[in-house]
């Protein structure tokens, strides 16, 4: 009898470990969070390095992930996102994007104390293959009618970069 149990719950263990493994997002083939430790200094550019190994030149979409608290004040944000290669700056952009509704909740995912927030950067993207790129990213925010910057920006807690293949 406690055999048969056994045989059972490895069989569950088995299906459940399955089910899992296939969940997984295998299209994601780069992902980072730099810690912020609860401000965003202006001056703190976030940087992340990476390099694509697929067969052949692909296409990508690529994500700035936040993670960010309630200490987060804004419903926006504005940020400058700079993606180069080794050889040559590909783009400079200056991105406002939308992180709360119009009652302030925050959009995205919440987990416990922090909402994650994935903020599209480029959509049909080409990297090649064994190329180096390297993604800056840093806050332009601006308080209204204030000259300069806002110098430490509360809330944000995590700052990342993804990369999803898409063809």
């Amino acid at each position: 009898m406690n055999e048969l149990l056994i045989m059972k719950c490895n069989l569950i263990n088995l299906i459940l470990a399955f089910i899992l493994l296939s969940s997984c997002n295998s299209s994601t083939d780069y992902i980072k969070y730099n810690s912020i430790n609860s401000s965003w200094h202006v001056d703190s550019l976030q940087t992340f390095n990476f390099q694509l190994n697929r067969q052949k030149v692909s296409t990508f979409n690529s994500f700035i992930k936040l993670r960010v608290n309630d200490k987060y004040t804004f419903n926006n944000i504005f940020l400058i996102v700079k993606l180069a290669d080794s050889e040559k700056i590909i783009s400079v952009d200056t991105l406002e994007y939308k992180l709360a509704d119009k009652y302030g909740n925050f959009l995205g995912s919440k987990m416990i104390d922090l909402n994650e927030i994935s903020l599209q950067h480029k959509e049909k993207i080409k990297f090649e293959n064994n190329v180096n790129y390297s993604v800056t990213i840093e806050h332009a925010m601006r308080y209204l009618n204030k000259i300069g910057g806002i110098e430490k920006l509360y809330g944000i807690m995590d700052v990342g970069y993804k990369v999803e293949f898409v063809e």
